[in-house]
């Protein structure tokens, strides 16, 4: 699962038909003018960097000197300061934001799916609107093999090496490789960073905590954090998001060597670029001894940066209201000056940054049903969080209480009933949007499967 990967040569009949629809629509975009040489449309950089909190950046507040090229991009952008992912895992998350689905739509639930087909994605829309479209991944899930290499022309997975593996020097060298091979084409290009995802490595140009004389260390796997969790101290939690911090800190600077290849090359200025993240992480804030993702869906773990520069030199914003990731899609190709091809079934909607209108979508919705189920529903500053193992309901006010501590259900009825009969009504239509689709498991070898293991992914 390495290299350079391809759609098989021998698509279904089912792949046929969507195609010949495809290239119908595109015919359609074509003479509608989208298309037509004199406005091609901008290159497109999406960079995704993985287990990214929204806290943890300069842009969003953090204090500590994690993200300065970031921060820089941000001043020049539409900074989302309230984004909301779809799920706290990585491929639910991101097959999320690539086709406009919710998770649960598409068979996500404790383990990794294969993508359906059926599911138009990103790199597909902009395929099929003449765009080349390269991906560079670091992370087995968010391989091929799992479907997120449809809609690409070419998709390498050769850093998707492990906890253990420093890939954002690679990632950046491979995106500067494939701009300069696509400089003279209208191109979408998608560098997923996987570095602040645990292992949690120390570099040492950026240690934020030198003085620590405690038992953890750079590089130490999740089972040993985890099992030693319930010991740490509060200087140990420090050190840990040290550690992270330096991960960050370290994928910036590679973030910004590209920037600075694309400056160099004169395609910045006039590209779409989106910086974004699938999720974030959890250090013991509830309590419970855990270290990671994946189990429950507090801001720690779906609150995530998400900032688009649009070409031209657009005037740059923040955006204060709850956006949910569920519109990326829609949102990349409305930017991009395209439309989502009517006949695609999906619940995405394009994020209007303008503020001159408001965005539809009122109501965000947030789950994870991996090692536990959870749900949240974000209503302006209201947040309810919903535990159906356990059956139980936390209301939580985001402006008063943004590290949702106090629960305040009881002195807010009205709000409660009306965030769970979104909740029902949400959970309803998913289930039978799924009921049409076909949920396929990947066929994992053992090789594959003992090293998921020894990452902590299956049990």
């Amino acid at each position: 699962m390495t290299g350079i990967k391809m759609k098989s040569s021998k698509p279904s009949l089912k792949v046929l038909v969507s195609l010949a629809l495809f290239a119908l629509l595109a015919a359609g975009y074509q003479a509608a003018g989208a298309l037509a040489s004199d406005d091609p449309g901008p290159n497109i950089v999406l960079i995704l960097i993985d287990t990214l909190r929204a806290d943890h950046l300069g842009c969003y507040g953090y204090q500590r000197n994690t993200s300065p090229n970031i921060d820089a991009f941000a001043a020049g952008a539409v900074l989302y300061k309230n984004a909301i992912s779809t799920s706290s895992w990585t491929s639910p998350a991101v097959a999320s934001f690539f086709t406009g689905q919710y998770p649960h739509v598409m068979g996500y639930e404790d383990q990794a799916v294969v993508l359906d087909e059926k599911f138009l994605t990103l790199a597909e829309i902009l395929r099929y609107s003449g765009y080349a479209t390269r991906g560079v991944i670091s992370h087995l899930y968010l391989s091929a093999e799992l479907g997120f290499g449809q809609g690409f022309d070419g998709f390498d997975e050769e850093n998707a090496q492990g906890h253990g593996h420093i890939s954002s020097p690679s990632v950046t060298d491979k995106g500067i490789e494939l701009i300069d091979e696509l400089k003279d084409e209208k191109f979408f290009l998608f560098l997923h960073y996987f570095d602040p995802h645990c292992d949690y490595i120390l570099h040492d140009e950026y240690n934020f905590y030198p003085d620590y004389a405690g038992s953890l260390y750079s590089g130490q796997t999740i089972q040993d954090l985890r099992a030693f969790a319930r010991e740490m101290n509060d200087d140990d939690v420090r050190y840990l998001n040290a550690l992270y911090d330096s991960e960050i800190r370290f994928t910036d600077q590679h973030v910004g060597r590209l920037f600075d290849h694309l400056k160099d090359a004169g395609l910045y200025d006039d590209a779409l670029i989106v910086i974004v993240a699938d999720h974030g992480e959890e250090f013991l804030e509830r309590g419970n001894a855990w270290i990671g993702h994946t189990r429950t869906v507090y801001q720690e773990l779906v609150h995530v940066p998400f900032m688009v520069k649009a070409p031209g030199g657009v005037e740059p914003c923040t955006v204060e209201r709850p956006v949910s990731l569920l519109d990326f899609m829609p949102t990349v190709v409305a930017s991009a000056g395209l439309e989502v091809p009517a006949g695609y079934e999906h619940d995405g909607m394009p994020i209007d940054a303008s503020g001159e209108t408001e965005h539809l979508r009122s109501v965000l919705i947030t789950e994870t049903k991996r090692w536990g189920t959870h749900q949240g529903v974000i209503e302006g500053n209201w947040k309810l969080l919903h535990d159906p193992t356990a059956r139980s309901f936390h209301l939580f006010d985001l402006e008063a209480d943004p590290g949702e501590i106090e629960d305040v259900s009881g002195a807010n009825d009205e709000t409660l009933r009306r965030l769970k009969a979104a909740l029902f009504e949400w959970d309803y239509d998913v289930r039978m949007k799924r009921s049409k689709f076909r949920v396929r498991h990947p066929n994992l070898s053992n090789k594959q499967v003992e090293k998921l293991k020894s990452l902590g992914y299956i049990r």
